[in-house]
């Protein structure tokens, strides 16, 4: 727990936390169409990176060349994954109910951190994945804008959890 505790403090403690949050919510919606998990990605790299150099805040979305160039070179592996998704809705071979939905962008998104921080620990996802999981499965109650601020956030715990080596 206290790990959890720090990733959050980590987050909350950065002044401009809420417009960061913010501005990932909003990738977050674009994910469908390709640039959102791009630029997410981009940004989580940068995350992480900043973490591991013991940066006290977080990176800004306005290094968005940055962002989109790491995004790029991070996400093949994401693309592939949407891909997939894409062509088994179309295919039939995935029933499409809101809990299947659910449980495809949980895996989703904790496949792609474990992707961007090469690392993985099994006390991290057992604390991260309920996390995820609740911001997606409640999110929706929030305004259209809320439920995306809420699963960016649970990333970005996620992503601390997996590379912060405490």
């Amino acid at each position: 727990m206290k790990k959890l505790s720090a990733a959050f403090s980590y987050i909350f403690s950065d002044k401009e936390w809420f417009n960061k949050v913010l501005v990932g919510g909003f990738f977050f919606l674009l994910i469908p169409f390709g640039i959102g998990i791009v630029m997410l990605n981009g940004f989580m790299d940068e995350f992480v990176t900043g973490l591991q150099r013991g940066d006290k805040a977080m990176p800004y979305w306005r290094n968005y060349q940055t962002v989109l160039q790491k995004g790029l070179k991070k996400s093949l592996f994401s693309m592939m994954a949407l891909a997939t998704i894409y062509i088994a809705l179309l295919l039939g071979q995935v029933a499409f109910t809101p809990s299947s939905a659910i449980q495809m962008l949980v895996i989703f998104l904790t496949i792609n951190t474990v992707q961007i921080t090469r690392s993985f620990d099994l006390i991290s996802l057992v604390l991260s994945l309920p996390l995820l999981l609740i911001a997606v499965s409640i999110g929706w109650m929030w305004i259209v804008v809320g439920w995306p601020l809420l699963i960016f956030l649970a990333m970005l715990v996620q992503a601390y959890l997996f590379a912060h080596k405490s």
